[in-house]
């Protein structure tokens, strides 16, 4: 990374004393260049300003249409926490939705994909965040009042893990097995029948 700093004043009046001196700065610009890509980051006063960052990249194999709720969330998240945790919340849902479980209560969704393999572990971990409620005694109730920037960073975690553990590892398994020469999945295939 190259460096470029600037020091400012919002009140530009006051920038020289009547000797002519320069006042100290109250305010700092600071500009990074990326020397391998050319991209820049800036910060104003030591708080990252620009270019918004999503907290965890989505995984390769989660579906577009999910995709694109995560992304936007990614962009929000450090600016409107409420709006992302929402959006992810819809992804959440999407992304059963892909995985073909098509019930209106994201619970009931959730539990047919634990049953179809997906951890009990985050099924758990996404009621902690009440994404599908565990609030009072009403199952699938959202509880907005936890929506700050840590659920959110969490939701996008837990999306990823789903979309890991049901889409990626049976994707990598399968072509793990399609490699296999063909006279032993023939064996496999006659075991399996037995």
């Amino acid at each position: 990374m190259t460096w470029a700093t600037h020091y400012f004043n919002e009140d530009t009046s006051n920038v020289f004393t009547k000797d002519g001196n320069i006042v100290e700065y109250s305010n700092q610009l600071s500009i990074a260049r990326c020397v391998s890509c050319g991209k820049k980051i800036i910060w104003v006063n030591n708080t990252y300003v620009y270019p918004d960052i999503i907290a965890e990249e989505p995984n390769v194999d989660m579906p577009e249409r999910v995709k694109q709720l995560y992304n936007e969330a990614g962009l929000i998240y450090n600016k409107s926490p409420r709006a992302a945790c929402a959006l992810l919340r819809l992804a959440i849902d999407r992304l059963c939705n892909e995985l073909g479980e098509v019930d209106r209560d994201i619970n009931n969704n959730i539990g047919a994909l634990v049953m179809k393999g997906l951890p009990k572990i985050i099924q758990q971990a996404l009621d902690v965040v009440r994404v599908v409620g565990n609030k009072a005694v009403h199952p699938g109730v959202i509880s907005f009042d936890v929506d700050d920037m840590n659920t959110a960073i969490t939701l996008m975690h837990l999306i990823n893990m789903i979309t890991e553990r049901m889409i990626s590892e049976p994707k990598e398994i399968e072509s793990l097995y399609e490699i296999l020469p063909d006279s032993v999945k023939k064996s496999i295939n006659n075991r399996d029948k037995i």
